[in-house]
């Protein structure tokens, strides 16, 4: 597996429009000279802030999962609550 968002081309390439190549403004907006299409600058991901407060988890009222067995000891609940973390995951990373 390549890497290669952790190691950008140090120039990038300038898009085409209309076989030539587009004009780079200096916010990093381009601009087709012949047709008026505008290619907006990407924005930088920001990182995520360092001060989050913590996840107030509440009580159950049962000691025991759906599945009749003891909170932490059932597979079944187990990989369901990992999916539904790595789901949280994901869209936090690339809903943006």
């Amino acid at each position: 597996m390549q890497d290669y968002w952790n190691d950008p081309p140090e120039c990038p390439e300038v898009p085409e429009c209309c076989d030539q190549e587009m004009t780079v403004s200096e916010n990093g907006d381009c601009l087709c000279e012949t047709c008026g299409q505008i290619i907006e600058r990407e924005s930088d991901i920001e990182p995520m802030p360092d001060n989050e407060e913590p996840i107030d988890f509440k009580e159950t009222e049962t000691d025991e999962c759906p599945h009749g067995k003891k909170w932490g000891e059932c597979d079944a609940c187990d990989h369901a609550s990992d999916i539904a973390f790595d789901a949280a995951r994901e869209r936090r990373f690339f809903s943006a």
